[in-house]
């Protein structure tokens, strides 16, 4: 038998640059190709480089290695290896058909358990009731996510466009990153990355920035709940009267009321201004009290130190007895005994006669019951039964500061058609004092209770609600119920704040208006539930994790290693 011979090319015969080279050529070429193609919106000349120096290396390697060339088509390696191509392209042409055909379908299934990507059971009829609404406005959802959100902008991208599906375009979206457009992310009050804005389009499909919701951590209920409220959101409005020795409405120092501001005109779209009296009757400046387009209207007096016109206290009367509503914090009595705007006299015998209610002119003070100071009394005792208190009526611990306060007068039988309801009041061991001396006192004698004093409980703050003439009227003793300094301290269940808007709510009855528009409450799951690992079994989980199973790998291999050892020697 003879000898086979191996077939080898002779040394001097073999080239100069080894076929395998070309092949690495041909393959950076290729991936230089595919990156353009998927990075750059255009397929550039780099791609178009890269793509030439593929296909000439690819060519190059045929001509140098033929015999390599021929094997890849005509050995074992192309019948099986073609089969395998064969079948992963019919597999891949098959899924391109069916994600094709979903497309065209508009075939969507969510396979998560919490519905990250599609609309709720909950949610979805009632945002495809608002598609049926003609008086819902427009709305787009701007998510202000920057460069390092990309994936999350992905994924929420697929809610979004089921929001705009299922609302048949009354719903859009947009996406705006707040660091390179810092001037669009300031106008929606916008302070990080990753907070969504809900907002109306007006009629010339511009955004109405005043009634924009903010969302602050994507929800679907939170989201919804924003949705909904832009859509019915109503035209309330609320005139802040600037008085001397007032408040300030956009003032955010402590006894500003920037707080209550934010409130109103963020939380629930209310348009709130600081106006004096000649805004009030004068045409020109666009104000029209008791205006029958609005949805609701309240005018609000915090403070004053100084008494009122006649014409001034007709201009309020007339207001009222239009069928007007108003919220008036009285400030506390002046030290040289001149009568503060609420104790004018024509207009607290009005409000007397017409809501059985009036300011008396002294000042409460509490050394028990009291924060920091004998003047700023505490209140804990809520009317249960009012909107404007009702939410702190059962509240361990709530209370009202009323700073430097003046106590309120009943009537024993309130005017005819007239509710009145008592609805903050003073504790028992409360007591007034008339003479204004009491506010520069320097001993502390002169500020403690005298046998002549009054003993509470005092009312600190009322509300009375005319049925004939429709007007509403809350009056509390102290101007400083708004003050941005309680803000602070609603931790402490401290609810000055909560308390003045909802009054101003209560009195342009948008409690009423409000409680019409459906919320959707956040589904509790049983995938949301904690889990919650006792010590012995967190301990066992760190030693399998941490020790047993790396370890455990790490042996497995040597012993892999050690066995291949033994069998090669």
């Amino acid at each position: 038998m003879s000898a086979q011979i191996p077939n080898t090319t002779p040394k001097e015969q073999e080239p100069f640059i080894p076929p395998y080279f070309m092949l690495i050529l041909a393959a950076v070429g290729f991936i230089v190709a595919l990156v353009v193609l998927l990075t750059q919106p255009q397929f550039t000349v780099v791609g178009w480089g890269g793509l030439g120096l593929g296909l000439l290396s690819l060519l190059a390697w045929v001509l140098m290695a033929p015999q390599q060339a021929r094997a890849l088509v005509t050995g074992r390696t192309a019948l099986y290896g073609g089969t395998t191509i064969l079948v992963s392209g019919l597999l891949i042409a098959a899924l391109i058909g069916i994600y094709a055909f979903a497309k065209s379908r508009n075939v969507r299934i969510d396979l998560t358990q919490r519905e990250n990507f599609s609309l709720t059971e909950q949610t979805r009829p009632v945002i495809q009731g608002l598609a049926l609404e003609p008086n819902v406005p427009n709305i787009k959802i701007i998510a202000f996510y920057g460069a390092g959100q990309a994936g999350t902008r992905d994924q929420d991208s697929v809610l979004f466009d089921d929001y705009a599906t299922t609302s048949q375009g009354k719903i859009s979206y947009e996406f705006i990153d707040p660091d390179r457009n810092p001037t669009v992310a300031q106008q929606y009050n916008v302070t990080r990355a990753g907070q969504i804005v809900v907002v109306p389009l007006g009629a010339d499909n511009a955004p109405v920035v005043d009634k924009a919701q903010t969302v602050n951590f994507l929800s679907q209920a939170d989201l919804s709940n924003a949705i909904l409220r832009v859509a019915a959101s109503g035209d309330f409005r609320a005139y802040f009267l600037s008085v001397e020795g007032g408040l300030e409405l956009e003032d955010s120092g402590v006894t500003g009321m920037a707080s209550l501001n934010d409130s109103l005109k963020s939380r629930f779209n209310w348009n709130t201004q600081q106006v004096n009296f000649v805004d009030l009757t004068n045409p020109a400046s666009g104000i029209t009290l008791n205006d029958p387009a609005a949805d609701g209207e309240a005018l609000v007096i915090v403070g004053g130190s100084s008494a009122l016109g006649e014409d001034q206290v007709k201009v309020i009367t007339d207001y009222l007895d239009a069928g007007g509503d108003l919220v008036l914090m009285a400030a506390p009595i002046n030290v040289d005994g001149s009568p503060a705007l609420a104790v004018t006299e024509s207009l607290n015998n009005y409000l007397f006669e017409k809501y059985g209610l009036r300011f008396r002119d002294d000042i409460i003070l509490d050394e028990t019951q009291a924060f920091q100071t004998p003047f700023a009394p505490v209140a804990g005792t809520f009317d249960s039964t009012q909107f404007v208190t009702s939410l702190f009526a059962g509240v361990r611990g709530a209370a009202m500061v009323m700073e430097q306060t003046r106590s309120i007068e009943v009537a024993a039988t309130a005017p005819q058609g007239v509710t009145v309801t008592q609805i903050v009041s003073s504790a028992d061991t409360s007591y007034a004092k008339i003479d204004p001396a009491v506010l520069s006192a320097t001993e502390i004698e002169q500020v403690r209770a005298a046998e002549a004093d009054t003993k509470g409980p005092f009312v600190l703050g009322a509300t009375a609600e005319n049925a004939t003439t429709g007007s509403r009227v809350v009056l509390f003793g102290s101007m400083f119920v708004p003050a941005n300094q309680y803000d602070q301290l609603r931790s402490l269940n401290v609810f000055n704040l909560d308390v003045a808007l909802r009054s101003v709510a209560w009195v342009a009855r948008f409690d009423e208006f409000f409680n019409q528009i459906p919320q959707l409450a956040e589904e509790n799951r049983p995938e949301d539930a904690p889990i919650f690992v006792s010590a012995e079994a967190n301990r066992n989980i760190n030693l399998l994790t941490v020790v047993v199973m790396p370890f455990g790998v790490l042996l497995i291999g040597f012993l892999v290693w050690w066995n291949n050892r033994e069998r090669a020697r």
